[in-house]
C-alpha cells in the first residue's frame, strides 16, 4: 500500500458501467492521514472543542454539539483510561453505499497505549471522509477497539 497516493473506489467502475450516480470524489491519502493525525491529537487532549467541527454532517446527528461531544470522549477515557501514546500502523480503505452512490473513506489505525491498557491491547480507528457536497475532509467515525480474538491481517 506503500506508494498508494488517491483512493478511487468502486464508485468509478459503476459509473463507467452505465450507472446514474457520479464518480465518488477521490480522497488523498496522505491528506487523509494529515487529517487524522490532528483527530488523533484532539482525541489524545481530550479535546471535543477543537474535535467538533471536524465531524460528518452524519457525525453530527448523534452528537449535537461540543460539549455532546466531550461527553463521549469523557465516557471512552472513563471505559479505557487516559491516552499515553499513539503510533500510526496502517491506512485501510473502501466505499460507503449511500441513496446518492458510493461514499468512499480511509480508516487510519493507530496502536493505542492508555494509563489503563499497555501499548498493542487497543487501537484507535479514525475513518476519514470527504464532507457531503465539498472538496474538505470530515470525519466520519472514530473509536477505541480491541480484538479479543485476534488481529486482522491489516493490523499485523
Amino acid at each position: 500500500m506503500r506508494g498508494l497516493k488517491k483512493v478511487l473506489g468502486l464508485g468509478m467502475a459503476l459509473a463507467l458501467a452505465g450507472c446514474n450516480h457520479p464518480p465518488p470524489v477521490e480522497i488523498n491519502v496522505d491528506q487523509a492521514k494529515a487529517f487524522a493525525d490532528k483527530v488523533a491529537l484532539d482525541f489524545f487532549d481530550n479535546n471535543g472543542q477543537s474535535l467538533y467541527p471536524k465531524l460528518d454532517q452524519g457525525f453530527k446527528f448523534k452528537v449535537h454539539d461540543a460539549k455532546d461531544l466531550q461527553k463521549v470522549l469523557d465516557h471512552v477515557r472513563f471505559l479505557y483510561g487516559k491516552p499515553a501514546s499513539y503510533d500510526f500502523k496502517v491506512a485501510t480503505y473502501g466505499n460507503h453505499a449511500t441513496e446518492s452512490g458510493p461514499k468512499p473513506y480511509v480508516v487510519l489505525w493507530y496502536i493505542l497505549k492508555t494509563d489503563r491498557y499497555p501499548k498493542g491491547d487497543h487501537y484507535l480507528k479514525i475513518e476519514v471522509v470527504q464532507a457531503e457536497g465539498a472538496t474538505f475532509l470530515d470525519l466520519g467515525g472514530i473509536g477505541v477497539l480491541d480484538f479479543p480474538d485476534g488481529l486482522p491481517a491489516y493490523l499485523k
